[in-house]
């Protein structure tokens, strides 16, 4: 992409170092204003309280960037830094719980909102194209901003999200339940859930009855 010669080396660094689920910003107020102008970054956020997102044409570029960069994450991908914000699939050892975890799933959620209305016309009720790309991330983040807990890795009650055969479609189970009417219960709460944000989720059983949801992105419009 031409435009990447033109720009400064701060503004290729902010390009490329944009969080990659989100497109979010890090980088100075003036290196973000001048990604604005160039119409690869737009503000989200009230007047003077702005936060900055790559536009489609920033995320295209970051794309070009991160190929010819492959230390760069790429879009889609969790960064290796540890301030990057990483959904909790409730499979293995999460992130320390808390306010804090908190602040950052509802920060990634806004951020993904701000991404499908960027890609998708407007639109909010149906993945994007890097969800897409990522279920078992986006579905995780999904159910974790609605409210539901991740199942703890020393034992508890939780959703669990996994890769669900050669398809790969999002795999919902909940560890920890008494039984399986609980379980059951608890699932058909994280299918409202996913179904208002853009996920279609069909109920099944494994071979030992346990129950579990395999969800699909919704189509757009």
């Amino acid at each position: 992409m031409a435009i990447s010669g033109a720009l400064t080396a701060a503004q290729r660094r902010a390009v490329t170092g944009s969080d990659p689920a989100t497109g979010r910003l890090a980088a100075r107020g003036d290196v973000c204003a001048a990604l604005v102008a160039r119409g690869l970054a737009v503000p989200h956020g009230r007047a003077g309280h702005h936060s900055y997102y790559l536009s489609p044409q920033g995320l295209a570029l970051r794309a070009d960037l991160t190929a010819a960069r492959p230390d760069v994450p790429a879009p889609g991908r969790p960064a290796p830094a540890a301030d990057t914000f990483t959904a909790d699939d409730g499979t293995g050892t999460g992130p320390p719980r808390g306010p804090r975890r908190a602040a950052e799933v509802a920060t990634a959620w806004e951020g993904l909102l701000r991404i499908r209305a960027l890609l998708l016309d407007g639109a909010t009720d149906a993945p994007a194209p890097w969800e897409r790309a990522r279920p078992v991330h986006a579905v995780a983040l999904a159910l974790a901003a609605g409210g539901c807990p991740p199942a703890p890795p020393a034992g508890g009650a939780g959703y669990a999200v996994t890769a669900d055969g050669a398809d790969g479609l999002p795999r919902v189970g909940w560890r920890g339940a008494p039984d399986q009417d609980t379980a059951v219960r608890a699932l058909a709460r994280c299918a409202e859930l996913l179904d208002r944000c853009g996920w279609q989720c069909t109920e099944h059983r494994a071979r030992d009855g346990a129950p579990f949801l395999l969800a699909s992105p919704r189509r757009t419009r």
